[in-house]
Formats: C-alpha cells, sequence, structure tokens
C-alpha cells in the first residue's frame, strides 16, 4: 500500500475503539466510511473528523441485515472508491450469564453481531479489496477468542468464531495481496468495559479487579489497539497475515501464571 489516500471501513465506529479507528485513519489522510447503528453517535464522529480537515461517510447500517450491508458497501464505493482497508470492529457482549442460564434470544443476538457481522461485512468488502489491487481486512476478537472462562459463553464462541474467520479468509485472500488479521484486545477503556463493570458490581473508580489480571497493571487504552491496527494495515505488515494479535497487557500470561 502506497502514501496515497485510501478507502478504510470502520464498523461499530459511533464510539469506543471503533471511533478511535475512524479518527487516526483520517489523520493520516485516509477516506473513511464509519459504520454504525447509533445515529446520532456516529453522526458525531464524522462531524469530528471533518472539524479536523478529514474526509469521513457516515453508514447508519445494521451489519446483521445483508441487504443494508451491501448498500453500504456500495455507496461508499461510488463516494470514495474501493476499500483497501476494512475494520470489522462492531460487536456486543450483552449478557454474563452461565451457559445453562443464557436465553436462546441473547445467544443469537451475539452470535449475529459479532460473527455474522463480521461476515457479512467481510463478504461485502472482498470485491473492492480485490479491485483496489491489496488491501488489508482486520477483524476484532478479543483476548476471549483465545481463551476463555465462566460467563459470556455467547461472547466467548463469537469471538473464537471470529479468528475461525480470519484463518479462513486469509487462506482465501492471501493470491490476491490481501493481507487477514485479527486483533484480541483485553480490558480497554470502552463502553463495553462499563458493562462489564455493572455486570461485576464493581467501582468504576477503582478497577483493581480488572487491572489485576494483567502484568501492566492497567486497562488499555483505545489508541493502543488502534496503533496495532495501523501497522496491520500499514506496508510494513504486507508479509503478516492469519495472525491472532493479543493486545492484553499480559492477561493471559498472569492467568497461566498466577
Amino acid at each position: 500500500m502506497s502514501g496515497a489516500a485510501r478507502t478504510v471501513w470502520v464498523t461499530g465506529a459511533a464510539s469506543g475503539m471503533g471511533a478511535a479507528h475512524a479518527r487516526r485513519f483520517a489523520e493520516l489522510g485516509d477516506r473513511v466510511g464509519c459504520w454504525d447503528l447509533q445515529a446520532d453517535a456516529l453522526q458525531a464522529v464524522v462531524e469530528e473528523i471533518r472539524a479536523g480537515g478529514g474526509e469521513a461517510e457516515a453508514v447508519v447500517a445494521d451489519i446483521t441485515d445483508a441487504d443494508a450491508v451491501d448498500a453500504g458497501a456500495a455507496r461508499l464505493r461510488e463516494a470514495f472508491g474501493p476499500a483497501a482497508v476494512v475494520v470489522a470492529n462492531a460487536g456486543i457482549i450483552l449478557t454474563g450469564d452461565y451457559i445453562e442460564e443464557l436465553e436462546l434470544d441473547s445467544w443469537r443476538r451475539v452470535i449475529d453481531v459479532n460473527l455474522t457481522g463480521a461476515f457479512l461485512t467481510c463478504k461485502a468488502a472482498i470485491p473492492q479489496l480485490r479491485e483496489a489491487g491489496e488491501g488489508a481486512l482486520i477483524l476484532i476478537s478479543s483476548v476471549c477468542g483465545l481463551t476463555a472462562s465462566a460467563g459470556f459463553g455467547a461472547y466467548n464462541a463469537s469471538k473464537h468464531g471470529v479468528i475461525g474467520l480470519m484463518r479462513t479468509l486469509a487462506n482465501e485472500l492471501g493470491s490476491d495481496d490481501v493481507t487477514v488479521n485479527a486483533v484480541c484486545p483485553g480490558w480497554v477503556r470502552t463502553p463495553m468495559l462499563g458493562a462489564s463493570i455493572d455486570h461485576a458490581n464493581a467501582n468504576p473508580e477503582e478497577l483493581s479487579e480488572f487491572t489485576d489480571m494483567t502484568l501492566i497493571g492497567r486497562v488499555t487504552e483505545p489508541e493502543e489497539v488502534t496503533a496495532a491496527i495501523i501497522f496491520l494495515a500499514s506496508p510494513g505488515a504486507r508479509s503478516i497475515t492469519g495472525t491472532a494479535l493479543p493486545i492484553e497487557g499480559g492477561l493471559m500470561e498472569r492467568r497461566a501464571w498466577p
């Protein structure tokens, strides 16, 4: 990938990590298609990017709706040209119920957003990535896609599935000069962390219950995940594909060696 402006998609761009990714790509001079279902919050991110001199378009769409995803993809292709970088970031956590207590509707909703939504995003992007000539497809999994604990069964399963999807796509798109990787964040300072704090009945001002799980003793900032994504989308990462990159402050190491 050259230094020229690229078309970049970021799903789940209305808040948290997705908003951070969208802002940074725009700062680097890329044209950013920002996807989310939260119209007002999404538009605020787009307007912020434009106010800073960047190019961005809002795509208000449900990523579990194939027709809506295809329509959004076509609109961005017309506005910005074919996608060269796609970040499938949208996801939900919803419930921390144990499997025996997990409602089927909750299971289906989490799998639908986190896994089927990533599938539909990738499926719509592939023709454009091929058209662009080379590209990067980056899926957001989780440390919960590499390991698991009791509770959050639907989330754990969906994020394991994202890694399986990523590896399949890496095999399918390698000959098209499209790299496919996943990043696997741990505790990141986002609204999703807030939901986990609420579920644990923890004090949001005192996060030791979460930070003590890591080697670095703190939560990860969204911009730290963004930095890894920017690298994976850069010319320096053209030989990196099929990789699931943990960004979790040593959480898995701490769990392995308490």
